[in-house]
């Protein structure tokens, strides 16, 4: 589950090299777009990735979707702190510090902190990087 505004995207204009990773994850991941959508770009952006889309204007309402995807198999990328119980209640939740800013909320729920939203998918195409990160 991807948030956009923020993390996908800059001021609703979607980051390069998001397309690029996204192709590779869709073949082995399902992948859902859900965001706040301020800046009304959602659509379009579903649209230009070729993946679902739905609007949560509320925390509440992103932790419902990570509950129907299901909580041990779902990865939440977000930023904001209508992120946050998301992030926390996902199996892995990664934190993306972007042009936008992140909320410290979600630097404290998140598993995970990126740069960026590419390092963040890198992370998930290759998962020896994700182990090393997480190993205990």
């Amino acid at each position: 589950m991807l948030d956009v505004n923020g993390t996908l995207s800059d001021r609703g204009v979607l980051l390069d090299g998001v397309s690029e990773r996204l192709g590779p994850i869709r073949e082995r991941l399902e992948v859902r777009l859900v965001s706040g959508d301020t800046f009304e770009t959602l659509d379009a952006v579903a649209a230009e990735l070729g993946v679902a889309a739905m609007r949560a204007r509320d925390g509440r309402t992103k932790l419902r979707v990570v509950d129907e995807l299901g909580r041990e198999r779902c990865v939440v990328v977000g930023n904001g702190t209508n992120d946050m119980l998301a992030l926390e209640a996902a199996a892995l939740g990664i934190a993306v510090l972007g042009a936008e800013g992140t909320s410290a909320g979600a630097l404290r729920t998140a598993d995970v902190v990126c740069r960026s939203v590419l390092e963040a998918l890198d992370l998930l195409l290759d998962p020896r990087a994700l182990a090393a990160t997480l190993r205990q």
